[in-house]
């Protein structure tokens, strides 16, 4: 590591870190880009995608700060089970209810994405991944300028350590098969590719549909 990364705090995530996180995920969320790339909604779309484990599992949360900055975080289930109850009889609710109030569903792109992505996250990877033998699952993201550092890894580890200490038999994450980087990423930490699955629609790619593999790692 060096100097800069040295000066990298990696800690439990705490309440006062969610807006940096929910901005994080909104910056990079089209493979570093900016999701206003295909959403025009930066509220509804980090509900999606964080609402559950700042709200609902904030203790499976951590983060990387830098001068006071958080610069990177990693988003923790334990139980991927409970994940998709809580989504879908409570994250997925009120973000259609903070969709209509805002009226997005006006907006054909917007109108479209909710619909065609709700099903797919609240599903999530329910057919692709043995939940009694990876029942946990995880997502790391940095902001440019802290990645190909050791952070990535370091945030990964500390979940790792978490899961295990809890009990849990295994990890699995969602890994986009178009990103060269990312399986190349958690394959260097040990995990292992499984399954091919749609997890996203975004007119942006060949096809419409955003892929990802499943990579798995037991404890």
């Amino acid at each position: 590591m060096n100097a800069e990364q040295d000066a990298v705090l990696i800690r439990p995530y705490e309440p006062r870190d969610r807006a940096a996180v929910r901005t994080i995920c909104c910056d990079t969320a089209d493979r570093g880009e900016r999701v206003e790339n295909f959403f025009p909604d930066r509220e509804v779309f980090a509900d999606l995608l964080t609402r559950y484990y700042t709200d609902h599992e904030p203790e499976s949360c951590w983060v990387g700060e830098h001068a006071g900055e958080v610069c990177g975080y990693i988003t923790g289930c334990l139980d991927t089970r409970r994940f998709i109850r809580v989504m879908a009889f409570s994250v997925a609710p009120r973000l259609l209810f903070k969709a209509v109030r805002r009226d997005l569903m006006k907006y054909p792109q917007a109108k479209q994405f909710i619909r065609g992505n709700l099903g797919l996250w609240i599903r999530g990877t329910k057919k692709s991944v043995n939940f009694d033998e990876y029942p946990s699952h995880l997502h790391v993201n940095l902001k440019p300028g802290f990645r190909a550092k050791g952070l990535g890894g370091e945030l990964v580890k500390r979940f790792l350590d978490q899961a295990k200490a809890a009990g849990s038999r295994g990890v699995h994450a969602n890994v986009r098969e178009d990103s060269e980087r990312a399986r190349a990423f958690f394959e260097r930490l040990g995990f292992r590719a499984g399954d091919r699955h749609p997890v996203m629609r975004n007119e942006n790619v060949p096809g419409g549909v955003i892929h990802a593999i499943i990579f798995c790692m037991k404890l």
